[in-house]
């Protein structure tokens, strides 16, 4: 029988990237390396990026970004609601120097377009960087 899908919460994936407890980490990477079917949601997601690009940790946007995109990329890791290509499409427009989107809004987008979404009412008029076209609200 299969395994049953489990979700990931963002602190087992903040101990497994940040290896700042070594048990945790040590328990963390047993389970994240594992053939184990493990579920990801973008709220997941979007904490373990503001986590560590925020005042605690400071890393670096577009370490963050490809970071996300390796976990992403694992074959066992299962995206919740929204579509995992989407993703990492949207992640890899924050994965440069010049780069361009927010983790945030990357991941906004990204739920966004797994919807079929292609617009988004945004102040913010670089908000095209994520793919989806930024309407201003009237």
């Amino acid at each position: 029988m299969p395994e049953p899908l489990r979700a990931l919460d963002s602190n087992v994936v903040l101990r497994y990237l940040l290896r700042d407890s070594p048990e945790q980490w040590e328990r963390a990477t047993r389970l994240i390396d594992s053939d184990r079917p493990l579920g990801l949601t973008a709220v997941a997601l979007a904490e373990v990026g503001w986590t560590l690009a925020g005042p605690r940790y400071r890393h670096d946007r577009v370490l963050v970004a490809r970071q996300l995109l390796d976990l992403l990329a694992r074959e066992n890791i299962v995206a919740l609601g929204f579509d995992k290509v989407e993703a990492e499409a949207a992640l890899l427009t924050c994965a440069t120097p010049t780069g361009a989107a927010h983790l945030g809004d990357a991941l906004i987008a990204a739920c966004a377009r797994s919807a079929g979404v292609q617009e988004i009412y945004s102040f913010d008029e670089r908000f095209a960087r994520t793919g989806l076209r930024p309407l201003s609200p009237e």
